[in-house]
């Protein structure tokens, strides 16, 4: 019987996403068996050059069994549960403290910085150039303890995505706490954005002031989908904005080597996209929401893995053993 077959697993529940079978109950290794580190990773940190490909490159390692691919709800279940031992998470999630995770220091420098803004289409901002100032009235006012503020009371406490974006933003003294949208408008606009919760949070928070500042409707189009959807969907017209992030746009879209300087990331997307695709980076929020290799704090402390290299070193000496 193959190592393989000779694994033994508890399936508490089980999920078919995408035509991949994903494992969310806990398992059991055979014993005597070293610990073999499963991963569960988003379908676009598994294709995108700084996600699984580009890491594996830059640090020297696979995993041996190929990742999981989930939805990014349902990782963080999964790695608390034991399913899988490590995933791709974002620095601003809530869950990550929620779960007790620990994220992997990125010791050779791999993810680049992942500053939001609203990135939004040429031709919109000369019909509405107000949107301009009123959407820059959000820059550097989320630090990265406010977005995972924001994140955990929508994903742990079942907060409403437009709920929390009101609350936050009457908090700041940037929308009055009875304002409602004006039933005339000069124009509609159509805000996108990706499927998880940072993406409509901030969706909301975009909408909500265009609702109370101009006289312009909003059509919320949140949720739309991955990064290149949300981007073509942005390029051909469908619609005309959705907060991106400079090292996505550099190197998921853009193609570009990353670059470890924030402000640089910023200067370079936003002269890049400007002359290509007549998109306009309009100023950051303030949060850096970059990737990172997670897994269950116990679990890294008893395997003495701390960073992404020592990861690297752990899974080789696996691999040695086999």
């Amino acid at each position: 019987m193959s190592q393989r077959n000779r694994l033994l697993v508890i399936l508490t529940s089980v999920i078919l996403l995408g035509g991949a079978l994903v494992v969310t109950g806990p398992f059991v290794h055979a014993p005597g068996r070293a610990d073999t580190l499963r991963a569960g990773f988003d379908a676009e940190f598994i294709s995108r050059r700084d996600g699984y490909p580009g890491l594996c490159a830059h640090y020297g390692f696979t995993f041996h069994e190929d990742p999981c691919q989930m939805a990014p709800g349902l990782m963080y279940n999964a790695v608390a549960n034991g399913s899988v031992d490590v995933i791709d998470a974002f620095a601003t999630d809530g869950r990550i403290e929620v779960f007790d995770l620990v994220i992997l220091e990125d010791d050779r420098h791999f993810f680049p910085p992942y500053h939001a803004a609203p990135l939004v289409r040429g031709v919109t901002l000369k019909k509405y150039p107000e949107l301009s100032r009123v959407l820059n009235r959000l820059s550097d006012v989320i630090s990265d303890e406010a977005m995972r503020t924001l994140n955990r009371d929508v994903d742990e406490n079942g907060a409403k995505p437009r709920d929390t974006a009101r609350r936050f933003l009457v908090e700041r003294n940037l929308l009055d706490a009875d304002n409602l949208p004006d039933e005339d408008h000069a124009g509609v606009v159509r805000i996108g954005s990706k499927p998880f919760t940072e993406q409509e949070i901030l969706g909301e928070m975009m909408a909500l002031l265009i609702e109370s500042h101009t006289w312009l409707q909003v059509e919320r189009r949140l949720n739309l989908g991955g990064t290149m959807l949300c981007f073509n969907a942005l390029s051909s017209g469908d619609i005309d904005l959705y907060p991106e992030y400079t090292g996505t746009g550099l190197v998921n879209i853009l193609k570009r080597r990353a670059n470890p300087d924030p402000n640089e990331s910023y200067r370079i997307a936003k002269r890049a996209f400007a002359e290509r695709f007549d998109l306009i980076w309009l100023k950051p929020f303030g949060f850096n929401n970059t990737y990172t290799l997670t897994m269950r704090r116990e679990h890294a402390r008893r395997l003495g893995v701390q960073t992404i290299s020592e990861l690297a070193q752990y899974l080789t000496e696996q691999d040695q053993l086999k």
